[in-house]
């Protein structure tokens, strides 16, 4: 584990940049400048495979497309200003994103409904989230280096407070490393310099640090962007395209590749496809903290200065300009200049077992007939709606599931059974949910998110009040490797979890159900 807790010598209050200190508000200037080109370039292409060959813009913009990338940092700042705080920590965060955040997108809705369970601090990101390792958190660490400039150790400690109300393990760490280098970069223009400070940051056995190191040495090997590119996607891509591991590779491969031009840069980060407007604005906003003049007029004119917001975004209204932005940050910065946070044990990411703080009791059957019927069913307490199933627990070619859920409600609800092999569903014997593995391979985008769950996700019309059940059956896996499953109920309009149908109960203090 790396050494956090120390304090830089740059972590005074002499340190902390004025609105007098014209180099770092330049640099600051052109951190978010640089954020809003990449991510502006890259939305219209999120989730696209690869490899791409943009130049510039496409379609060309007419003005600064919203992002969550910088939405959610400026909740984070007008939520720190307006209630004065003096510190950062996860429950602040938590309570202005329970105020200001409306996005039920992957780990973004997990944190909500696990904040809607009654959890806080850390196991708001860490409980039962199967999106804990995608790419949230890594895209909201400009800020802490900005408050921070030039002292890496606490742009670490903000960076973790923020990435744990919504993430986990290498989600947590991806932030982390961002947020140590962007800091760094405000003192050191050294890129061999700056990858060796972020990755002394973060586990050296971590997912993201052994990406980030491939890239480089292959880089050496290759120098072509788009083999490398390849051999990332072999060795460290994952089946959801917004995972931190391969994503963070390509924004060092832009970074590398570019050799220091901020519009190729940026173009081959966003060329690698997958998290497109992630990487572009990430990698943006770092080579406009190293070098503000180094960005094109060509890039900026198009976007101009103003800031638009995501719907997703409600009851704030958010820094007039770029340049009002920068003059906010550099005021948030002074009001933080005696904060000095350090970073706990991060946890990993893993499905919720009998140490989590939830139960509710699931049937489950070992035997397969042709009406998909339990027989001799044993009951056992499940911790939450991501489930894994060890090759043992499959004595027949399917493993049969049920569950109790209450329907108190009026209208339609949405039932998300998502699995990584073929699954069938059935709510009180009406088939519901199936698709098989060819379906998660046609779809790239299909994932256990209401907003993008596709054929793992159906409408429940007509249910009654009360309790109702559902069915699962899960096929065994060829390979004999342990399955995941991914259940629950939302709601149609908002795309939000429903966090209660099921009944999750708070074990006893004693840790007893």
């Amino acid at each position: 584990m790396p050494d956090l807790e120390k304090k830089s010598a740059a972590a005074s209050p002499n340190a902390v940049p004025t609105a007098a200190d014209e180099k770092f508000k330049a640099k600051i200037g052109g951190c978010w400048l640089g954020k809003a080109i990449g991510g502006t370039l890259g939305t219209p292409h999120e989730g696209k495979p690869g490899p791409l060959e943009l130049t510039f813009y496409d379609p060309m913009p007419d003005g600064m497309l919203p992002n969550d990338d910088l939405d959610l940092q400026i909740v984070w700042l007008e939520h720190l200003l307006g209630g004065r705080f003096r510190q950062v920590t996860p429950e602040i965060l938590a309570e202005a994103w329970e105020k200001f955040v409306q996005f039920p997108w992957d780990e973004y809705g997990i944190a909500r409904r696990n904040r809607a369970l009654g959890l806080r601090g850390e196991r708001q990101g860490s409980h039962d989230n199967f999106f804990g390792e995608c790419m949230g958190a890594a895209i909201r660490s400009e800020l802490w280096a900005c408050i921070a400039p030039g002292d890496p150790n606490r742009a670490a400690g903000f960076a973790w407070a923020d990435a744990v109300v919504d993430h986990a393990g290498e989600g947590v760490w991806a932030e982390v490393f961002h947020a140590v280098v962007q800091s760094a970069a405000f003192t050191n223009n050294g890129m061999e310099e700056l990858l060796a400070v972020g990755l002394s940051m973060i586990p050296a056995d971590s997912r993201v640090a052994r990406a980030i190191r491939d890239t480089v040495r292959w880089w050496r090997q290759e120098h072509d962007w788009r083999r490398v590119r390849s051999r990332i996607i072999f060795a460290h891509g994952r089946a959801n395209f917004t995972d931190v591991a391969a994503n963070l590779a390509f924004e060092v491969l832009g970074w590398l590749a570019g050799d220091g031009d901020f519009a190729r840069s940026i173009c081959i980060a966003v060329n690698c496809g997958r998290d497109t407007d992630c990487t572009g604005a990430t990698l943006g906003a770092l080579l406009g903290i190293l070098d503000p003049n180094g960005i094109p007029e060509r890039w900026s004119a198009p976007i101009g200065e103003r800031i638009v917001l995501s719907p997703g975004i409600v009851g704030l209204m958010p820094p007039a300009s770029l340049t009002a932005l920068t003059e906010a940050t550099l005021q948030l910065s002074a009001q933080l200049a005696g904060a000095f946070p350090a970073i706990p044990p991060v946890a990993p990411i893993r499905p919720t077992g009998p140490e989590g703080p939830f139960f509710c009791e699931m049937a489950q059957g070992h035997s397969f007939t042709p009406e998909f019927t339990l027989r001799n069913p044993q009951s056992r307490p499940i911790h939450g709606h991501w489930l894994q199933f060890a090759p043992a627990e499959f004595e027949a070619d399917w493993l049969l599931l049920e569950l109790s859920f209450d329907w108190a409600g009026s209208g339609n609800i949405r039932l998300l059974a998502y699995a990584d092999v073929e699954i069938y569903t059935w709510v009180d014997e009406s088939p519901a949910v199936h698709f098989t593995e060819d379906d998660l391979r046609a779809d790239p985008f299909l994932a256990p998110s209401f907003h993008r769950a596709g054929k793992a996700a159906c409408m429940l019309t007509g249910l009654g009040r009360g309790r109702h059940r559902l069915n699962l059956a899960i096929a065994r896996t060829k390979e004999g490797r342990a399955v995941n499953l991914v259940f629950g109920l939302g709601d149609p309009v908002t795309n939000q979890w429903l966090a209660e149908p099921f009944g999750f109960q708070k074990k006893a203090a004693d840790g007893r159900r």
